[in-house]
C-alpha cells in the first residue's frame, strides 16, 4: 500500500499523553507479514511509558520516543511478505510482542525473552515499546513472531499475548517447586494474576491462594478457584501462616512488586520454596539469614518464550481460560486508558477495530 496512510495512537513524547497521528502503512519485507489489526488489549505498563520523565528507568532511558503503543496485538493477515507460505491471508494471528534475533545465546537456548540483540537496559525493545505497536490500523511482524488462530476470535487472544503469557511463563518457573498438596500463592490477583491462578489450577492438586487490596480483584479470584482470598493490609502475613499451619507458601508469584508485596512475600517464603517478581512497582526488599526461608530461591521472571504463546494459544482455543474483556472502539483509546487508570474495568481493556 506505498503512499497510503492510517491512523495511529502514539507515545510522541515521554510524559505526556499519547495522541492520534497519521502514519505510512508499512509494507512487509522479507519474512514478514501486514497484520490488519482487529484487536489490541492495554496493559498498566503502558501507563509508566506515557508517565515516564524523559531518561527515567526502566521505559524513558532505554527506548526513544516517539511510537506506536500497543503491545497485546491479535489481527487477521492483509499481506504477505516473500518467503511467508505457511499463512494465508485473512487468517487469525496472535503476535508475540517481544522480538528475538534467532541467534544470540538466548535465543539458541530458547529463551529469547532474553535476546542479546534487542535488550535495553531491565528491558527488551518490543513492539508497542520502542517500535510501533498495535493501536493503528496495521502493524508489521515477522513470521516467526505469529501463532496462527485460524478463525478464532482475535479479540478473546490479545490479552493473551501479554497478560496471559507472562503469567504462564511466571507460573513454569514455580513449578519444580510444586507438587500434589503444595501451596502456591498470586500477590495480585489483577490482569496477569487472574491468569496465573487459572494456569496454577491446571497443575494437579496444588492449594492456590491469592493476594490483593481490592475487594472486586479477590471475588474475582474466588470464582476462579483459590483455596483462600486475602485481603492485603498489616496483619495478612499472620492470616496466611496460620491457613498454612505455620509452614509457608512453596510458590510465590509477585504480580505488584513494592516494598509491601515483596516484604509480604519474604514473611512467607518455606524452605525449597521459591519466589518469583514480576511486578514492576520498583519495591526492595532485604533478602538473607532469617529475611527469607533457607534455601528459597529468589527470582524475577520476564516476559515469556515462543513456546509459551503457543502453548497459551492451545489452552485458549480448548476452553480451558476465562477470558474477560472490557472492548473499546479505537476512537476511544484515551477513555480506555483513563477506564484503566482509575480502575473502573471488569476484564481486560481490549481496543477493538472495524
Amino acid at each position: 500500500m506505498p503512499g497510503k496512510t492510517m491512523r495511529a495512537f502514539r507515545l510522541v513524547e515521554y510524559g505526556k499523553p499519547g495522541q492520534y497521528c497519521e502514519v505510512p502503512i508499512p509494507s512487509p519485507k522479507e519474512g514478514e507479514v501486514l497484520i490488519r489489526m482487529k484487536a489490541a488489549g492495554l496493559c498498566r505498563s503502558d501507563l509508566d511509558m506515557i508517565d515516564s520523565l524523559p531518561g527515567s528507568d526502566p521505559y524513558a532511558s532505554a527506548v526513544d520516543a516517539p511510537y506506536t503503543l500497543g503491545h497485546e496485538n491479535a489481527g487477521v493477515i492483509e499481506v504477505l511478505g516473500e518467503g511467508v507460505t505457511d499463512l494465508k491471508v485473512g487468517e487469525g494471528v496472535a503476535v508475540r510482542h517481544m522480538p528475538h534475533c534467532s541467534h544470540c545465546e538466548y535465543c539458541i537456548r530458547g529463551v529469547e525473552q532474553h535476546c542479546e540483540t534487542y535488550k535495553r537496559g531491565a528491558i527488551e525493545i518490543n513492539r508497542g515499546t520502542g517500535w510501533d505497536g498495535g493501536l493503528a490500523e496495521f502493524m508489521i511482524c515477522p513470521r516467526d513472531q505469529l501463532v496462527s488462530i485460524g478463525n478464532e476470535d482475535p479479540i478473546k487472544y490479545a490479552p493473551l499475548t501479554d497478560a496471559g503469557v507472562t503469567a504462564y511463563h511466571a507460573v513454569g518457573t514455580v513449578k519444580h517447586c510444586l507438587r500434589p498438596g503444595s501451596s502456591a500463592i498470586v500477590i495480585g490477583c489483577g490482569g496477569l494474576g487472574s491468569y496465573a491462578i487459572q494456569f496454577l489450577n491446571l497443575l494437579m492438586g496444588v492449594k492456590v491462594y491469592g493476594v490483593d487490596v481490592s475487594d472486586n480483584r479477590l471475588r474475582i479470584a474466588q470464582q476462579l478457584g483459590v483455596k483462600r482470598a486475602f485481603k492485603a493490609g498489616p496483619n495478612v502475613a499472620a492470616e496466611i501462616l496460620e491457613e498454612t499451619s505455620g509452614k509457608g507458601i512453596d510458590g510465590i508469584i509477585d504480580f505488584v512488586g513494592s516494598d509491601a508485596s515483596l516484604e509480604l512475600a519474604m514473611k512467607i517464603t518455606r524452605p525449597q520454596g521459591r519466589v518469583v517478581l514480576v511486578g514492576m512497582e520498583m519495591g526492595t526488599v532485604q533478602v538473607g539469614w532469617n529475611k527469607i526461608a533457607t534455601s528459597c530461591e529468589f527470582a524475577i521472571s520476564l516476559g515469556s518464550s515462543r513456546r509459551d504463546l503457543e502453548e497459551v494459544c492451545y489452552l485458549a482455543s480448548a476452553g480451558k481460560l476465562k477470558i474477560d474483556v472490557d472492548p473499546f472502539p479505537f476512537d476511544k483509546v484515551p477513555e480506555a486508558y483513563q477506564a484503566l487508570r482509575d480502575g473502573k474495568l471488569n476484564g481486560r481493556a481490549v481496543i477493538t477495530f472495524n
